[in-house]
Parts: structure tokens; sequence; C-alpha cells
């Protein structure tokens, strides 16, 4: 327990300063209306870390970073162009890149564009994508890390795997933009898959399928942007296709319409990403005209700059004097940076794209539609906080930080999903910056923003919105002491101010283990006991507190379970991984314990409980901030200790190449007895391999519990890695 508490207060506590704290106002950079600057590399700009293509970009508007994750290593997909999981940040102003050493991370990945940033809570979303296609990578750690929704924290460089259930097939080069009213992402097709559109709220951890009306056709690739002035998401282009369509879904009303625009850019196979300029409230879209083709694909083309004003539906192709280099596929992604009032474009060059003078890049580019004009309206307030009472609520908010403010407009609205529940004026409060509410409703959530009043009457656009329910809690840990006992503790809501109770939720789980699935025993041999390999389904979960835990309470044990007796999921399930008969093994010898999911919810004193936190199973989690150090021919590996009770110890397991491209790269167990219990809470464990050898290698550990189960892999570190040079103007003697 005492473990789980220092891990939060060093991740958790942070995201107070998060909520309230902005990096310092740059300056921003001199650039001309209508023009596209190269910013990197240049001779005297920052190095560059010449990463490939296939990444996702976001804005984080409070610590100024651009945020950069996924896609493949410096080689692209051949040579050492292997997908990874690196999260990269770049200040915008100076063009300085900074490699994150984070707790944890997702499987690396490739086609990951369109992931989001919330801005509600200060966290970069992550979206499932291709894992373990070029090689490098342990499909046992992809198996059991792979949901579809992941959370990064930068304040405090902490990732946070989600595990909504039940949760959608998200495919990779799928649309999505961030819907900064409602506070939730909006997510639409993907390379393979037909499911259609889906929000996400981060707030509740739950995923909504809306099944509007007439969709747009599935497509790989393409792009969407939220019109915040207009309120609408703009999706548009594709890879592989030609949709001569701009489309707009309303959220709302959830409506898909073909806007019909008099004029669009080009449409066929134009790879489009897209961004919106909230300063000058348009979307500026770049697209590629192929000008050679082979009927199957583009062998040669040009970039075009156009941007679409959703009030009055119209499409204008810019015509800077010159555009950014390149033309290949899946080469860009965009961003808007509002205080630098500019678009930030990465363009991944390579030698098939045939640009003067460059054989591989990884360029920024900046575009500035238009110069700012001057904003009248004073800015909302900020720090927003509820705390329910029996008798009724306290609203307390930081006052706007423009001048003659007079007054705030306060608006309420009531409902479950924040799309579906208006905000209307429910009066007015003069100059004060609190509001002690009216008796509420039992079980009814309450929506409220704010809004700041000039002298001059012009109101300032709506505050962040707060809800009168507790977020979804986010950090648990289940420890297995006994096979007739689990203890569960956990940290209350993030931004908790006040004592929820809470509820446990349990749910069965089916498993494969490694002896079952061929690829995984091909690569490791298994136990005589297997670990389990991947999740077969995992069923509803069934509330087993049965009333709220005391307000104060942060902990359960549930003594109620058998872990000798494996059970099935008898209902339908909530998901379910499915195999092909020719990736198993009938003859595989079948995982001994049985496995259970445990969720919890906090309830406040009206009633109103929060959405589900991650599931988290009856296996060992992932240990964290796993480093290496290259020592000769000697490798040194550290990390944090798990923070379940009465670990036995961790395996070590390793990968050697060289093998650039696809699946199938064997990984050693080196450490046939688990090593360094955590009884005695050291505040590292460390490990050598004393024959890793000068050649490439990867390590990851695996946790192993009371009982004698292995868990979740780590995320992996390098030994001597590949396209190292690129590293060391980036990494210390320590590093992942």
């Amino acid at each position: 327990m005492m473990h789980l508490l220092i891990r939060s207060w060093l991740f958790g506590c942070l995201f107070l300063a998060v909520s309230t704290g902005r990096a310092a106002e740059p300056a921003p950079l001199v650039q001309p209306a209508n023009t596209w600057v190269k910013r990197s590399p240049l001779k005297d700009a920052p190095v560059s870390p010449r990463l490939s293509y296939e990444a996702s970009i976001g804005y984080d508007p409070l610590a100024r970073r651009l945020i950069r994750w996924g896609g493949h290593a410096q080689g692209g997909v051949k040579g050492s162009g292997e997908q990874i999981a690196e999260l990269w940040t770049l200040n915008p102003a100076t063009m300085k890149w900074e490699l994150k050493e984070p707790n944890h991370a997702p499987p690396a990945v490739c086609c990951a564009q369109q992931n989001v940033f919330d801005t509600a809570q200060n966290r970069f979303l992550r979206f499932k994508s291709f894992s373990g296609n070029h090689g490098w990578q342990w499909f046992r750690e992809i198996y059991l890390n792979n949901s579809s929704v992941w959370s990064y924290d930068l304040e405090a460089n902490r990732w946070r795997d989600r595990r909504p259930l039940p949760e959608p097939r998200i495919g990779a080069l799928h649309c999505a933009s961030w819907d900064s009213d409602h506070e939730v992402a909006v997510v639409f097709g993907g390379e393979g898959t037909e499911e259609g559109t889906f929000v996400y709220d981060p707030y509740t951890n739950v995923w909504t399928l809306q099944d509007p009306k007439s969709p747009p056709p599935p497509r790989s690739g393409g792009n969407m942007a939220y019109d915040a002035a207009r309120k609408l998401h703009i999706l548009f282009g594709s890879q592989f296709s030609n949709d001569p369509h701009t489309w707009a879904y309303d959220l709302a009303k959830n409506e898909w319409r073909d806007l019909k625009p008099a004029t669009q850019p080009p449409t066929d196979r134009n790879d489009a990403v897209l961004a919106y300029d909230s300063v000058n409230k348009v979307i500026v879209a770049v697209v590629r005209v192929g000008v050679v083709d082979d009927k199957k694909e583009i062998t040669h083309g040009r970039l075009e700059t156009w941007a679409f004003d959703a009030g009055k539906n119209t499409w204008t192709q810019m015509k800077p004097e010159r555009e950014p280099d390149g033309w290949s596929n899946r080469s860009r992604m965009i961003a808007y940076v509002p205080d630098q009032n500019l678009f930030y474009l990465e363009a991944n060059i390579n030698p098939a794209q045939r640009v003067p003078n460059v054989e591989r890049e990884q360029q920024i580019w900046t575009y500035r539609f238009a110069e700012a004009k001057p904003n009248t309206k004073p800015k909302p307030p900020v720090a927003l906080r509820v705390t329910t009472t029996r008798a009724g609520l306290n609203l307390d908010w930081q006052p706007s930080p423009s001048p003659d403010v007079t007054e705030y407009l306060l608006l309420r609205g009531e409902g479950v999903q924040p799309w579906l529940t208006d905000l209307k004026p429910i009066g007015r409060k003069k100059p004060e910056t609190t509001l002690s509410g009216p008796e509420l409703r039992p079980f009814a959530t309450y929506h409220y923003a704010v809004r700041a009043i000039g002298k001059g009457g012009q109101e300032s656009e709506n505050s962040a919105r707060v809800r009168t329910q507790y977020r979804a809690v986010e950090d648990v840990v289940v420890s297995v002491v006994s096979t007739k006992e689990v203890r569960l503790s956990w940290q209350p809501p993030p931004n908790c101010d006040s004592f929820p109770g809470y509820h446990v939720e349990r749910a069965v789980v089916e498993v494969y283990s490694e002896d079952e699935i061929l690829r995984l025993k091909k690569d490791t041999p298994p136990l005589a006991e297997p670990s389990v390999g991947a999740i077969k389904a995992i069923g509803p979960f069934q509330r087993i507190s049965n009333a709220p835990l005391k307000f104060n309470s942060t902990s359960y044990i549930d003594a109620s379970i058998d872990l000798t007796k494996p059970q099935t999921v008898k209902v339908e399930p909530l998901v379910r991984n499915r195999f092909r008969d020719d990736q198993l093994d009938p003859k595989g010898k079948p995982y001994r314990f049985a496995v259970y999911a445990y969720r919890i919810r906090a309830v406040d004193l009206l009633g109103v409980e929060s959405g589900p936190s991650p599931y988290f199973l009856t296996i060992p989690s992932a240990p964290e901030n796993l480093f290496s150090r290259e020592d000769g021919e000697r490798c040194q590996l550290k990390w944090t200790p798990n923070p379940e009770t009465d670990m036995k110890g961790y395996r070590v397991y390793s990968m050697k190449g060289p093998r650039p491209e696809g699946p199938g790269q064997p990984t050693v167990r080196l450490t046939a007895d688990p090593i360094a219990g955590n009884k005695g809470r050291l505040p590292i464990v460390q490990f050598v391999d004393e024959k890793a050898g000068s050649e490439v290698r990867r390590y990851w550990v695996v946790a192993v519990d009371a009982i004698g189960q292995e868990g979740i892999p780590s995320t992996p570190t390098w030994h001597y890695r590949t396209c190292r040079s690129f590293y060391e103007p980036f990494v210390g003697e320590w590093h992942q």
C-alpha cells in the first residue's frame, strides 16, 4: 500500500498543477500570412531526431509543447525502421526536441494518425492502431497491453492504460477529433473496419456507438478536425479511394451531412491532413495531388494548401509561394498552435519522393493562414471546481484574467452524456466567483460552465465544464496474496476534493495460455505451468460490494473467490478476442488458475456514480520505469518495484536481432526463477545480463506474484539500440 501512495504522489498530485499552471507565453514567430516556412532541420536549428513516418501529433496548450507519438524509427520501413512507442515533445517556439522516457507505454505502433489531445484533463489520448508488423516486438506484450485507449500526462510523464469496456474495434488510419465543447473525442472509420462513428468520454471512461444515418463510406486515411465556431466535425480525404465529398458531423444531433461545397480540393487518393485554426475560424488542409499514376498507386505528386470556411461552406486554394516538400502516403501530420497562430506540419522525406538535395529528413514546416485580429472578448474563467453535498453544491472558479470583467454568467444542464446536455443560463454573479447551489435531485448528473462578461456586455466563450459526478478512478492495485484472497487498493479520482464512496465490480475472464498460442510458444518455450498469453473473453461486471464502501475507504479484500477453479463466461461477453484455428495449438496446456477483472466506481453523497475505472486483472501489472545501461558487453537493467504486495519477484526476457522486418524473433527467458522479490520494498530493482554482447538487444521484465503467476510484460528497453547515433543527443547513460 505504501508503494502505491508514493507512486501516486509522484504521478497524481502534480495533475493539480497542470490544471492551473501554464508555461510562459512565448513570443510569436515572425511569419507573413499565407506562407510556408521550413523550420527544421536547418544548420542553425536544434538537432533533429530524424524520425520516420506514420506517427501522430497533438498540442498541449498548457505546457506549450507539441506531442509526437509512435510511427517508425529512422530507417522508414526497410532497414531498421521498426515500429516505435516513443513519445517526443517539440517546443514550437525554439524547435527543440525532447525524448520523454515515461513509466510505461502502449505497444509500438505505425499508421498512428489522428490521436487527439484532451484539453479538459490535459492528456494526450492514443487510440489503437497497427502493432507487431516490423520486428523487435514481443507479441505477448501486444496481446496484453493493446487496449483501445491509453492516456498520457505530460506534466507527470505518465502513460495510463484506460482499458474501457466494452470497446469498439478501432481501425488504424482512423479519423478522430477532440470536441472542445462537449469534452469528448469523436472517432470514425479506419482501415479494415466498418464499425462507424464512436464517441469516447475520458471523464467517464466510456465508449458510445452513435450509429447515425447516412455516414460517410469507410476509408483508410483522411482526416477530421473540429470547427469549434460551428460545432461541427469536418471530415475530408482518403488514402486509397476517391471520396468527392466534404462531410460534417453534428455530435449533438448525431447527424452526418454531405456539405456539397461548390469547389473542393482534389479528392482522388489525396491523403489529406486537416487542422482547425481557432484564431481565424477556418480549417486548413494539405492534400496530395498525384501527377504520375500507374492505376494502382501514385508514383509522383505534389502538395496543395486549401482552407475551408464551414460558415460559408467554401473551399479556397491558398496558393502560397512555396508548398512543403514531399508527397508520399502517410508521411504528413499537422497541428495548430494557437499561441503562435501557426500550423505545424511534419513532412517525412525519403529517397522515393525525389526531393532535390534531400535524401531523408524529418521536416517541420509552419504556416500562417492570416494575421490574428484583435480579440475584444474577455477570456473565460478557469479552474472551475464543484463539490456536492446533501444540501446542494458548491461551485467556485478563478477569475477571468481579462481586465474590466463585471460579472459572470452561470450555465447549467442535466444529463449523463455531455453532448446531449444543453447548458442554459441560470443566473449571474457580480462579482463573486462562488456559487452555493440549491438542493439537487439525487442520482442526477449536472453540468456547469461559466462565462465572463465585460463592461460593454461582451461575453467570453464558455469555461471548461465541470460535472456533479466524479471522474473515473484511474489508479488501482490488485494484489493476489493467495488463491483465496485478493486485496484491492486505489487512489481517489483525479481532482477529488471530497471523500467519495466506492463500489467494487468483478468479472470472469477467460484466457489463452502462452502454450495455446503458436506464435508465443514458437518465440519463447512456455513455462512448465504456462503463463497468460492473451485474453480470450471478459464477461459482464457484477457488483461485489453490497453497499458503497465508506467515504474514506480506498481498499477492499475479496475473499469470495477460488483461483484454483478456472471459470468460463456463460453469457455474452463485453469483449472477445479471436484467433484463427491455425494460430492456436489445440493440445496446448491451458492456464491453471481462474482469472478475474476488477473495476472501481466512485459514488457521491447524492448517489451519482462515476464511470468505471480501467479494469485490472488478477495477474501482476506491468513493471514500470524500465531503464538499461550498456557496460561493454554487459547490459545493466533497473526498474521500479511493482506496487502489489507479497511479490515473488521478476523474470527477465531478452530478444536479439537483427531481424528488421516481420514477426517471429525469439524472446529468451534469462531468469528461470523469479529474482528480487519486493518484500523489502527496494526503491529500484536491478539485473545484469553478463552475456549481452555488443549487438542490438531488447529486454522486458515480467512480475511474478505470491502464487507464481507471471503478469503483463513491461515496455521494453534497448541495449545498443538501432539507429543509436540519432539518440545520443537526447538520452543519458541510463535510457529506454
